[in-house]
């Protein structure tokens, strides 16, 4: 009986300190601890060298935040200084607005940040100017490339990439705008061209994030989830996808992420007063996905889930990191991958 009572005691002390360390493992670490307000929409990336990289925008200019160490510790947020200059194409006014985009690390290392230039007064015509920009880094995001003009079209400027830019192929990139089609840019030429992405409804969405999978197969992230496995030129619906936006939620605060075993994951939020993180795995290359298995992390903490929050990469083989924001500031957190394999239980509700 002592020895019952003594392996009960070990077995009991053994289970409290896995749960702490997992407890631990999920606190998230704040970049910047300030009340914010604003266009903040944080954005991250993972570098070749294993750094990430968050990019968020400050007093009208973009800073950038970078981590060595999976996320413990963060460096002191840093500007990029060419994104705080106005293109010579958009007229000087007394307010203007720099509009935060996309941080995505390109096949051949280099990080690639857009953002917007707004001029914040409507001209005559009632035309709102927004230039859409980027800019390149060849060092893991220390020193940045001048700033570049991408379009306009018609004399119109293309306005705000929403999701993150897709590698395509012959060096072109994806554009996922917020209004109208995508576009495929090639820098090289700086040439335009239009990406038709309708679905059986016959409808071309805003608003998508578009994603390759590890067999090649394209997923389009809108109203509704499509995929194509003949490279977009058909694409059918994802019946069953957990994070379809209701009417509190205009379809920007979600996020997908394809980890290196070959899943899916979706991080998203719901509405205006979303609290907790929501996860959810794909196990066969987002076709099908089960509701039940959605995981809520930090139930109680306020998440800003509109306009790029918030956003999750994978760090390692064995953990992701998302950022996201509220109104105390940016933060990241670390979660292990086997956690998002844990079925759902009361302790994982949203409050």
């Amino acid at each position: 009986m002592l020895y019952n009572h003594k392996f009960a005691s070990i077995l009991t002390i053994t289970l409290l300190l896995i749960n702490l360390c997992a407890q631990a493992d999920e606190k998230p670490v704040s970049i910047i601890s300030k009340p914010i307000k604003g266009h903040i929409h944080p954005s991250i990336c993972r570098a070749r060298n294993g750094a990430l990289i968050v990019v968020f925008k400050g007093d009208n200019v973009l800073m950038c935040s970078h981590s060595t160490d999976a996320g413990e510790t963060w460096s002191a947020p840093k500007q990029i200084p060419t994104s705080a200059k106005r293109p010579p194409v958009i007229r000087k006014v007394k307010k203007f607005e720099v509009y935060p985009g996309t941080a995505d690390t390109l096949p051949d290392g280099r990080i690639l940040v857009t953002w917007n230039y707004i001029a914040d007064d409507k001209s005559n015509d009632g035309y709102y100017e927004r230039a859409l920009l980027y800019t390149l880094s060849e060092d893991q995001g220390q020193t940045w490339n001048e700033q570049q003009l991408i379009g306009p079209i018609d004399g119109k400027h293309l306005g705000a990439v929403r999701h993150n830019v897709l590698p395509w192929s012959d060096e072109r990139w994806l554009l996922p705008l917020r209004v109208g089609p995508p576009r495929l840019f090639e820098p090289q030429t700086e040439t335009l061209a239009t990406y038709p992405l309708v679905g059986p409804d016959k409808i071309q969405h805003e608003f998508q994030q578009i994603v390759r999978t590890s067999t090649e197969s394209l997923l389009a992230m809108g109203p509704v989830l499509l995929r194509s496995t003949d490279n977009g030129q058909h694409w059918s619906v994802v019946n069953g996808f957990p994070a379809i936006p209701d009417k509190r939620d205009n379809a920007e605060g979600r996020y997908l992420t394809i980890l290196s075993n070959g899943r899916v994951l979706v991080t998203w939020g719901i509405g205006n007063k979303n609290y907790g993180l929501r996860y959810n795995l794909s196990m066969d290359d987002g076709q099908t996905w089960d509701s039940t298995r959605t995981i809520v992390l930090l139930p109680k903490t306020p998440v800003t889930a509109r306009y790029y929050s918030a956003r999750t990469v994978q760090i390692n083989d064995s953990h992701i990191g998302t950022v996201f924001m509220n109104r105390n500031g940016v933060h990241f957190l670390k979660v292990p991958l086997k956690r998002l394999n844990e079925p759902r239980s009361a302790d994982n509700e949203s409050h």
